[in-house]
């Protein structure tokens, strides 16, 4: 009697085994792959400025920037602005900067503008308007700390008499030379001169 008993469980052990199996597979849950999170603060700015003006003063007491845009955003993440029309305005000694573009980042450590979209420069010797030149480029880069302007891109400069194009340029603030890194071409035009008539 006992071994028949035995026998029929034996027989239905493998059943019970292949229900377990199955019951496991149903049960056990997808895995399921998430997308990396994103750090909203790096997203997020912490104050927003609409049509704002903001200069930086030296220790003589001197202007050594003003900036003004349309808005400026501050992403406390890293310490960067956004600025949305940017215009910079920079004077050492007796250079003088007019800087405009699209859009500009303004990063304090150093203080470093980076300029993007249609970056136009007005520099001026002396405030003598006669004087001006003006380069225009798709990105430059301000370092006030360093003393240092600079580009990568293609570059065109022009006065009443002449006009340069070169791909990247250096410069320093206060002083008044540029080099020109490379592909530079040159066009350079006479000034009129009136001409004498006589009756």
């Amino acid at each position: 009697m006992i071994r028949r008993l035995v026998t029929r469980y034996w027989l239905l052990l493998p059943l019970l085994i292949l229900a377990v199996v199955i019951l496991d597979r149903v049960e056990q849950p997808d895995i399921v792959q998430t997308e990396e999170t994103i750090d909203m603060r790096q997203t997020q700015s912490d104050y927003y400025l609409s049509e704002f003006s903001t200069a930086r003063f030296g220790l003589d007491g001197n202007i050594e920037y003003r900036v003004e845009g349309f808005t400026l955003a501050h992403y406390p993440d890293d310490d960067r602005s956004e600025i949305t029309a940017p215009k910079l305005q920079l004077k050492r000694g007796e250079i003088r900067w007019l800087v405009q573009s699209d859009m500009g980042q303004y990063d304090p450590a150093p203080t470093l503008f980076t300029l993007q979209g249609q970056v136009t420069v007005n520099r001026t010797l002396q405030d003598d308007e006669s004087t001006t030149i003006t380069m225009v480029s798709e990105s430059l880069r301000i370092t006030t700390d360093t003393n240092l302007i600079e580009t990568d891109d293609l570059i065109e400069i022009t006065a009443p008499t002449w006009r340069l194009q070169a791909t990247g340029m250096r410069g320093a603030i206060d002083e008044p030379h540029l080099s020109l890194l490379s592909n530079v071409t040159g066009r350079y035009e006479l000034p009129d001169t009136p001409q004498d008539s006589t009756q």
